[in-house]
């Protein structure tokens, strides 16, 4: 009896072992993110989207929206805020990299007062800014890629 029990305390230990060691080898391998890098971008206004775009846009400013959308000249990703009741607010583009898994995009919604009482406008070159709207959205164009887009993450 004393050795059915020994053998059976013996197999739950090899099997625990067999575990913990196939999630250590698994996780040796899985793909991490590497370094980031900071990418190339441009504001766009309303006039040098593509059509098909400001028309995706137009349909959908007035509620809140992230969306990308890549053509033979690019790749456009659009962040709107939706409808305000006032017409001083701004998108600002607060960060724009990428990595070997996607293409992070952070952006904040200020009012114009925000804007210059603080350093936010001149806080880098990397900052940029829509138009102040009713209907707050911006439009940045990047390099053409495969990778997805992950919004406003930290």
């Amino acid at each position: 009896m004393k050795k059915k029990s020994h053998n059976k305390k013996r197999r739950i230990i090899f099997f625990l072992s067999a575990l913990l060691l196939c999630q250590f080898v698994t996780a040796c391998g899985i793909k991490k993110d590497k370094q980031r890098v900071e990418m190339e971008y441009t504001v766009c206004d309303e006039t040098g989207l593509p059509d098909e775009l400001r028309d995706i846009i137009e349909e959908k400013k007035k509620g809140v929206f992230k969306l990308s959308y890549v053509n033979n000249d690019g790749m456009y990703i659009a962040v709107g805020y939706g409808a305000h009741n006032r017409q001083n607010l701004s998108v600002i583009v607060e960060d724009v990299y990428k990595t070997d898994n996607a293409i992070y995009v952070d952006t904040n919604l200020y009012t114009s007062d925000e804007i210059n009482d603080s350093n936010i406008a001149t806080a880098g070159d990397a900052v940029k800014s829509g138009q102040p709207s009713m209907y707050p959205y911006i439009v940045i164009k990047c390099e053409k890629t495969d990778l997805p887009v992950v919004f406003d993450a930290d």
